[in-house]
């Protein structure tokens, strides 16, 4: 497996919250357990950060020197600006029920198109789309500290679909 761990620099961790370490855990435990999501590379760990202009992504392997990337905050802030838009109208408290399906169909088709965007920045990532998805989620963990925008009403599904 080329990407075995995926952590979050130091900094970051370390300013943390602990609701907002625990979704880091469960974001970076979700990519590492499907698809490789960098297949093409050895065995190493993704230390993932962030500063004010971009998103760092370090790929250290015991045995290599260290390999990063960079993704520039402008290439994915318009996508990510709209996601943590929809989140916050969806955690609103003047929300009618009858918005919030809609509401959260606008916020998948905005997380598709961020896997979509990723894959275009990253393209040594994973072909996987639900790989791409799942990277989109750390990216907009990293950038946001989504755990401060308020509670998500539960998904709402029509009853007849799932069958």
């Amino acid at each position: 497996m080329p990407v075995h761990a995926i952590r979050i620099e130091e900094r970051l961790w370390s300013s943390a919250s602990p609701l907002r370490r625990q979704e880091w855990r469960t974001i970076t435990a979700d990519i590492v357990s499907g698809e490789p999501p960098w297949p093409s590379r050895e065995p190493c760990t993704l230390v993932a950060g962030c500063d004010d202009r971009d998103l760092h992504f370090v790929f250290t392997a015991s045995s290599l020197p260290v390999d990063a990337l960079a993704l520039a905050r402008a290439d994915v802030a318009p996508l990510v600006g709209e996601y943590v838009g929809l989140i916050r109208k969806l955690s609103g408290d003047d929300l009618y029920p009858a918005h919030i399906e809609p509401l959260d169909m606008a916020k998948r088709v905005l997380h598709d198109a961020g896997a979509g965007r990723i894959g275009a920045l990253l393209p040594d990532l994973s072909p996987s789309f639900e790989t791409r998805r799942r990277f989109f989620s750390l990216v907009v963990s990293l950038l946001v500290d989504t755990t401060r925008l308020g509670p998500l009403p539960a998904h709402q599904h029509d009853r007849r679909r799932a069958r």
